[in-house]
């Protein structure tokens, strides 16, 4: 007899009844809104994309639908490893903040599904209190992410020294993170990251650096990408 034959022969795992898969899947949703609600709460007043506030309440309930079908059965299990390993995906999560929720989230449905809704609660509500502390500290708050700001300016000018007045009383924090010369030697790209100030906006940012002599080009990025277009 071959060891998957053998393996086949222990599974002597009982399926479970409705009434069993169907508080599992609720308490998950459950759970899963409230893992969605607390993220849109803490990543205030970045715009959420619509699409991961979905996955974010209908992963618990595929990860408790999981260990519901996998039950205390091995060959399931190995079955279903191979089955999700053809599964590709291929969005991509900028934000660290974003990924840790996408794990409680179905860290939550996992609990469910393996018949512990208490862990899933409990983890929930360290997990909302560990963000209302976050939130209360400064520098650690997902508000305040920082933004990359590209600045194209005449070679002529004195640089960052030019700029910083201005950067001085907008950004809280700030780091370049390049300085490349474009048209050859005529122009300069600095780009730096930056945490704007309370009550600063984007726009007021940008006019300001953008009425400096010498300024060619002002680019602000929200987000984690601070990549700009070179054209």
């Amino acid at each position: 007899m071959n060891p998957l034959d053998r393996l086949l022969l222990l599974d002597t795992a009982r399926a479970a009844s409705p009434p069993e898969v169907l508080p599992a899947l609720l308490f998950a949703f459950v759970f899963g809104l409230g893992v969605a609600l607390l993220h849109r709460w803490s990543s205030r007043p970045r715009i959420v994309p619509q699409p991961l506030t979905a996955a974010l309440v209908m992963l618990p309930i595929v990860g408790s639908l999981v260990l519901v079908v996998i039950g205390d059965s091995l060959a399931r299990a190995f079955s279903l490893v191979g089955a999700l390993a053809i599964v590709r995906f291929r969005t991509l999560l900028r934000s660290p903040w974003d990924i840790a929720f996408v794990f409680l989230s179905l860290a939550t449905g996992i609990a469910c599904g393996v018949g512990r809704p208490d862990a899933a609660g409990w983890g929930l509500l360290v997990s909302g209190g560990a963000t209302l502390l976050l939130g209360a500290l400064p520098g650690t708050r997902p508000a305040d992410a920082t933004v990359g700001l590209r600045v194209y300016v005449a070679a002529w000018v004195t640089g960052e020294a030019a700029l910083a007045p201005i950067l001085d009383r907008h950004t809280r924090e700030r780091s370049l993170t390049s300085a490349r010369s474009l048209r050859f030697g005529e122009s300069l790209a600095l780009t730096w990251r930056v945490g704007l100030r309370g009550g600063v906006t984007a726009e007021g940012l940008v006019r300001e650096l953008s009425a400096v002599e010498g300024v060619e080009r002002v680019i602000l990025l929200s987000g984690d990408d601070a990549e700009a277009d070179e054209d």
